[in-house]
């Protein structure tokens, strides 16, 4: 466990691995760094990997509403700084995804290739958020779980009883936090950038996944330059979760090839 200042608060950091290639993972809305605990400790002892836990979510402070996607990627790149990984292969789940993406455009030297997994260049209708964040306003994030829930997880992940244990962590997410999220992810839209993202990438579905859809995540393979994709039959929108030992394998053979 580490911590690192921000001017918003403090960031809650986690460093494990030898000292190859780095892996930085960024998680998704309504999760903390542990969505990649069954990923990360699959991995060859010889690669260095980063979580962390984004503002509002975890062990991280909150801060100040009116965040972007951007500043989100900076606090991503700040951690790569204080552990003092230069380069990276950037994994990203959901708005992990469209972190990764930004960070990409923002600092392309920073960036060895993209993990994008269950993402887009856009993630749903700005109005959608608007909703969300009035219902989480309303009614609290108890309350919101088990819909949210059923737009994570397959069917085969709902019927486990661990599923009970990503309901609490989503129930016991910061309200503020994770209203200021939403609202960065309404205001962002990097699809006619998407182009300019010239990083070798490996793009992840899930045939079950209500949130991003198959089709969208295709749409976002097909649309960057140098993208491979991979659709998992059985996951929804959480394959680190679901199918941790496939993810871990198709993330492994990616890395290994990129870096040769």
């Amino acid at each position: 466990m580490q911590a690192l200042e921000r001017d918003w608060g403090t960031m809650h950091l986690n460093l494990s691995g030898g000292d190859g290639t780095a892996l930085v993972f960024i998680n998704s809305l309504g999760t903390d760094l542990r969505m990649w605990d069954a990923v990360t400790s699959r991995l060859p002892a010889s690669l260095r990997a980063l979580r962390m836990d984004k503002r509002g979510h975890g062990l991280s402070g909150t801060g100040s509403q009116g965040y972007r996607i951007s500043d989100l990627a900076e606090d991503v790149i700040a951690a790569m700084d204080h552990v003092g990984i230069a380069r990276a292969v950037i994994v990203g789940c959901s708005i992990g995804g469209l972190i990764a993406q930004h960070i990409a455009l923002m600092t392309p030297g920073r960036v060895i290739g993209l993990v994008l997994s269950n993402t887009a260049s856009k993630l749903g209708a700005a109005e959608g958020w608007l909703e969300r964040i009035e219902a989480v306003r309303v009614n609290g994030m108890a309350a919101m779980a088990d819909n949210i829930l059923r737009r994570w997880f397959g069917q085969a992940m709902l019927d486990r009883p661990e599923a009970a244990l990503w309901r609490q962590m989503l129930a016991r997410t910061d309200a503020e936090g994770y209203i200021a999220t939403c609202a960065a992810i309404a205001g962002a839209d990097i699809t006619d950038r998407l182009g300019e993202i010239a990083h070798p990438a490996l793009v992840l579905g899930g045939q079950h996944d209500l949130a991003t859809p198959p089709e969208v995540v295709a749409n976002l393979a097909q649309a960057l330059p140098r993208a491979d994709f991979l659709m998992f039959e059985t996951t929804g929108h959480l394959p680190a979760v679901e199918a941790p030992e496939a993810f871990a394998d198709a993330l492994i053979k990616f890395v290994e090839r990129i870096t040769g």
